[in-house]
């Protein structure tokens, strides 16, 4: 419930959740994530703890699971409710909305080619 500042593992074989001892560099709710490659998760957008907006990107690296590292910024903020789409040349389309909802949704094109 609430915002995300930790970051937990299902092991499917051992039908188990275990707590990561990494901190997100900024408790998120409403983001989205999306799997980049084999070992790497972006956490993209959101809202922060006091319900501002935010357009901050991360990538977490499941082989080093201590690290979160920070990349670059999405050009605007919100909330990604709706599916995230990657066209043909591995760019990402964002869907991103305020955080009320009211607005339609911004496409948004986010590259993470860089970073995968």
């Amino acid at each position: 419930m609430g915002t995300l500042a930790t970051i937990e593992k299902f092991e499917i074989n051992a039908c188990k959740i275990s707590m990561i001892e990494v901190q997100m560099p900024m408790a998120l709710w409403r983001f989205a994530s999306l799997k980049i490659s084999d070992s790497k998760i972006l956490f993209l957008g959101g809202i922060e703890r006091l319900h501002w907006e935010t357009d901050a990107v991360y990538c977490f690296d499941l082989k080093d699971e201590l690290k979160i590292e920070k990349l670059d910024k999405i050009s605007r903020t919100g909330i990604i409710d709706l599916p995230i789409v990657v066209d043909k040349v591995g760019n990402l389309h964002l869907f991103i909305e305020n955080c009320n909802g009211t607005s339609p949704p911004f496409d948004v094109t986010y590259s993470f080619l860089e970073y995968s």
